[in-house]
């Protein structure tokens, strides 16, 4: 069960990376997901740098000098303010994720909320079929597999999943959810209005029988709202619960997204 509840009582956009590697990635990632046909190769073009030295760069296995930092920034129309942010570790085991300053992991708390695949990939490895690479994440979640690196990595990183000694993914965290995160905000609208897109292409996409997408309009007293949503909330939890109770059967991911919203005019706003 990966719980997404949104919490509005603080809303905080997340400090940039401070590691160049991290931005790296994140920003293939973000290309990915404009032109799924955006590839290694292309970025590499992009930063005139071999693809080979860039895909040791992005896993980690070769380290960045200030003078690379600031080449490949300047080709990514970085500013010397922009540039400025980001600090290279002398002597840095680049395998070691353990220098990673609280403003990283606070954009990594923030991505994971934020994009709908993350709460997806910590689900995914409950099944059975589930194998331990980021090929196998791509085509199972219809992402790019910058995406799917990217994500698996900051889920490690924080703690949500473990990659034991034969590269197996395995997750150690029980429940992922978002309740009482105090930046959650933002993060919760971005992850719901993929969900809600999602939704729409399963309304057109996913047979009937393999979905279930309903609605109901009805007046309603105001009074007992706080009720409803501690209904809806247990009625969340008890579903995932009942659907996940068998642990040696499960063969999918779904999304639940449930809505509970005005049509009306608020009074108060008159």
């Amino acid at each position: 069960m990966s719980d997404a509840k949104e919490n509005r009582s603080n809303e905080f956009l997340p400090n940039p990376y401070t590691d160049f590697r991290l931005f790296l990635k994140e920003e293939f990632a973000r290309k990915c997901k404009r032109n799924p046909k955006f590839s290694l190769r292309a970025f590499a073009s992009l930063l005139e740098i071999e693809s080979s030295a860039l895909s040791k760069i992005l896993n980690g296995k070769r380290r960045l000098t200030p003078q690379m930092v600031m080449r490949l920034g300047k080709k990514l129309n970085l500013g010397p303010k922009e540039l400025s942010r980001f600090s290279i570790v002398p002597n840095q085991n680049y395998g070691d994720t353990s220098y990673l300053e609280f403003q990283q992991l606070t954009l990594d708390q923030f991505s994971v909320i934020a994009d709908w695949y993350h709460y997806a990939i910590h689900e995914l490895v409950k099944l059975n079929s589930f194998k331990s690479n980021t090929q196998w994440i791509s085509k199972t979640l219809k992402i790019s597999i910058a995406e799917a690196s990217s994500a698996t990595e900051r889920l490690i990183r924080l703690g949500y999943l473990e990659k034991t000694e034969n590269g197996q993914l395995v997750n150690k965290s029980g429940p992922l959810t978002t309740v009482g995160n105090k930046f959650s905000g933002v993060a919760f609208r971005k992850l719901q209005k993929q969900i809600l897109e999602k939704a729409l292409e399963a309304l057109e996409e996913i047979p009937m029988d393999k979905r279930s997408q309903t609605s109901m309009t009805m007046a309603i007293s105001t009074k007992k709202l706080n009720q409803a949503k501690k209904k809806i909330d247990k009625f969340r939890r008890e579903l995932s619960e009942f659907l996940e109770e068998d642990q040696n059967s499960l063969d999918a991911v779904y999304h639940l997204g449930i809505s509970l919203y005005p049509v009306t005019k608020d009074k108060k706003g008159d």
